[in-house]
């Protein structure tokens, strides 16, 4: 029994001296754990900023289509106006005018027909501002297309680099 307790001692004390060698061991995986953890958190972070940046983007590509929307109910209207322009034209209304001009006037005679004749002339020549309003509507419509076409690009960039990093 003796020999037991002798034995135990001397084994354990081998066990210890030969137990520091596995601390390194230990402490590497420790400093294996922290790095992991800290990639982890540059992920999770990673992650967030791009879930914000595609909240973002999202909005603005709503707020976007509202306006390009806006702009082609607007475009629309003009161009509705224009073609009821054009549908008041008929082929007496030069000779119309024509008649109007060779009415004598006197010195001191309101013109009767001046608002006709302008109303008249309107329809013959188109309205120069619906025409001005027309392009002007079809350039911004195109801007702003163009917005939304910049704007759904980021996005699909965004995807394409959320994509990329579940794979890694």
């Amino acid at each position: 029994m003796m020999k037991q307790i002798l034995v135990a001692p001397v084994v354990l004390g081998v066990t210890l001296l030969s137990g520091q060698a596995p601390a390194p061991a230990r402490q590497a995986s420790m400093d294996d754990l922290v790095t992991e953890v800290r990639a982890l958190r540059a992920d999770i972070q990673q992650m967030a900023d791009a879930s914000i940046r595609a909240q973002l983007l999202v909005a603005r590509l709503q707020v976007q289509e509202q306006r390009i929307a806006g702009i082609t109910k607007q475009l629309t209207e003009t161009e509705e106006q224009m073609r009821a322009l054009d549908g008041a034209r008929n082929p007496f209304l030069a000779e119309m005018l024509k008649n109007l001009d060779k009415e004598p006037t006197e010195p001191g005679e309101v013109n009767l027909f001046a608002g006709m004749k302008a109303q008249l002339e309107k329809i013959e020549n188109g309205d120069p501002v619906l025409k001005e309003r027309q392009a002007s509507l079809a350039r911004l419509l195109s801007e702003e297309q163009a917005r939304w076409v910049a704007f759904n690009a980021q996005l699909e960039e965004l995807e394409r680099a959320v994509i990329a990093a579940k794979r890694r």
